[in-house]
């Protein structure tokens, strides 16, 4: 096993940036709903508002879901930078 771990913490930034760009616009997919016709009215259109409520909750719960893990990578990134500093800190008070 090599102890040694290298992490672009300005990359996993990005990375977190670009993740949670993608959950915005999954989120945002939940607003883009077409207008329902009123005439004539269809057997089916009851059914479809469900259906489409259905995927909207759908398509929040994963938007969501895709936040939180940019959230995460973001905070991951940070733990990297603090224990680095923390490393640095140990290795130089044993000089």
């Amino acid at each position: 096993m090599n102890p040694e771990l290298e992490v672009d913490a300005d990359a996993l930034r990005r990375a977190a940036a670009g993740v949670a760009a993608g959950g915005d616009r999954v989120g945002a997919a939940t607003g883009d709903e077409p207008p329902v016709p009123l005439t004539p009215r269809w057997a089916a259109a009851d059914a479809a508002l469900l259906a489409g409520a259905a995927a909207r909750g759908q398509l929040a719960l994963i938007g969501a879901g895709i936040d939180e893990t940019a959230r995460r990578i973001g905070e991951a990134a940070a733990a990297y930078e603090l224990a680095d500093a923390r490393a640095v800190t140990r290795l130089r008070l044993t000089r």
